[in-house]
């Protein structure tokens, strides 16, 4: 196992200390991901994974020779030190805040498909409100730390501290795990965040950096002033993205194989995937660990990717696009002549999919049936768009600059890239939804499956109800889906002043530790 820059193919051991390719410029991140050159994974598929899931151990134990954290111990002969470090890292974490490094509850829900019409035995979902503070983005966290952890073994480095930027109750995951591990942590959150939120973090040591939004600027304000002191401080970024550090990959990654995995246990793979996606870290490890699945033959075909967003903001649907643009001038594929007219406009992915859906839908299954011959071409293509990202993958703000852009979760899908290569590959394609049908779908899961999920939690739901209403997904087709994210904390904390730090947007970056 190795690292690879996708973009311009240099490769690194896993030992590096680079977090994505040196060689990004300012027309965008090169990132980093893991190639498997690693008979292991054959070896152990199926005994050993079955064997390791049936004694129902942490994800990290049953999968590990799929990590690269893993392999770099193995490497180094620190094996046995790595399954005792995970562990000892899940049991603070444990004491911390009542939950580990879990592995989540998987059902057939078949109530819940009765709801969106469609048949029993064909829903099936996986909970990740049951994970570290009600959200997926732990498991991402806990990659990263796993990753440092054992780059410290190996190296004898000391601890240097964390910079992470994130909205929502989900950046306590982070607290929680930087804490558990013995790091300090600089949150860079609007300053608007959450007030339980803010106490939650202050009372487990965390920084908050509360940065005034910006409005001239066409990205988050977070992310810019975040940027501004990993280069400042030298400071290690603790990212939910790829695209910002590899390793916070193999950590979400860990979700897919444990719902692919019990697909394959109960012998029902999956013909849809739809994720919801904001930065699209999430949606990325699905990606890249269903691809892997595929290649060990743990599954026999990719599962059909759709990924959703919704009218408020949905920057990733807007890049697809592109990219299709970009694919059709290239002669890759022929484009439906009405269709490749309005992509050389000034489009709009809304009217694009609600003026063009057949014709979408047709040419996202050409290609996905075409691409083990036009491979090479399609390659070509990521890697023109990758070292041209920020033509392709535009923040919110720039596409659309108004008042309700403000309340968005995320402006920019960071990890867009690996997503639409695998919309292509797979034969889906983005998703946009209203938020009366996330409403709606976030009453329908309430009433039949989970009563915690959040709005932000549904929007797969609805996108889902949104295709099968479409005759996207046949009826009989096997559709999965996660529930992201729980509705907000409780705390009766309050917040430790000492630990707040108010940015405005006139402030040196060297506030933060005056």
């Amino acid at each position: 196992m190795y690292l690879q820059c996708p973009i311009c193919e240099t490769k690194f051991p896993l030992e590096t200390d680079k977090n994505c390719c040196p060689n990004s410029s300012s027309k965008g991140k090169h990132p980093l991901v893991k190639v498997d050159e690693n008979e292991e994974l054959h070896r152990i598929f199926p005994t050993a994974l079955t064997k390791r899931w049936n004694a129902n151990k942490l994800s990290f134990s049953v999968f590990r020779e799929f990590t690269g954290s893993y392999q770099l111990a193995l490497k180094f002969g620190k094996s046995a030190w790595w399954l005792e470090k995970v562990i000892s890292l899940s049991n603070e974490c444990k004491k911390l805040s009542g939950i580990g490094f879990v592995r989540t509850s998987h059902c057939q829900a078949d109530d819940l498909a009765k709801q969106i019409d469609i048949p029993a035995g064909t829903l099936f979902v996986k909970n990740e409100t049951e994970q570290m503070m009600g959200s997926h983005k732990a498991r991402h966290l806990a990659g990263v730390i796993m990753h440092l952890e054992t780059l410290r073994e190996i190296n004898k480095t000391e601890r240097k501290p964390l910079a992470i930027f994130a909205k929502g109750n989900a950046v306590v995951s982070a607290a929680i795990i930087a804490k558990a591990a013995g790091y300090k942590l600089y949150a860079f959150v609007p300053e608007n965040i959450d007030a339980t939120a803010e106490a939650v973090l202050t009372n487990y040591g965390t920084t908050v950096v509360k940065v005034e939004q910006n409005e001239t600027e066409t990205e988050d304000s977070c992310f810019i002033r975040y940027q501004q002191a990993l280069k400042e401080f030298d400071w290690i970024p603790f990212a939910y993205y790829g695209h910002e550090i590899w390793s916070a990959v193999e950590g979400a990654e860990l979700l897919e194989y444990e719902f692919l995995f019990n697909q394959y246990l109960i012998d029902a793979p999956l013909d849809v995937q739809v994720v919801q996606v904001g930065g699209a870290g999430l949606a990325n490890a699905i990606a890249t660990a269903s691809q892997l699945f595929k290649k060990l033959n743990i599954i026999r075909k990719l599962p059909r990717f759709y990924a959703c967003q919704t009218t408020g903001c949905y920057p990733l649907a807007h890049s697809y696009f592109l990219v299709l643009r970009e694919l059709g001038r290239r002669g890759i594929v022929t484009l439906h002549p009405e269709l490749s007219v309005a992509l050389e406009s000034d489009f709009d992915a809304t009217y694009i999919l609600s003026n063009y859906l057949l014709q979408i839908k047709m040419t996202a299954l050409v290609i996905s049936e075409l691409a083990p011959r036009i491979s090479e071409s399609i390659n070509d293509a990521i890697k023109y768009i990758g070292h041209n990202r920020n033509e392709f993958f535009k923040s919110w703000l720039e596409l659309n600059n108004n008042s309700s852009a403000q309340d968005a979760f995320d402006y920019k899908t960071y990890d867009g890239l690996g997503i639409v290569k695998a919309m292509l590959i797979s034969g889906g394609f983005p998703i946009i939804v209203d938020d009366d049908s996330v409403l709606k779908a976030q009453e329908q899961i309430v009433q039949t499956t989970n009563p915690f999920v959040s709005l932000p939690g549904s929007v797969g739901l609805a996108g889902l109800k949104y295709m099968i209403d479409k005759k996207i997904v046949l009826k009989g087709e096997r559709c999965g889906l996660i529930f992201t994210g729980k509705t907000k904390i409780k705390s009766e904390l309050k917040t430790d002043t000492n630990f707040v730090v108010d940015l405005k947007n006139n402030d040196e970056i060297k506030k933060i530790k005056a």
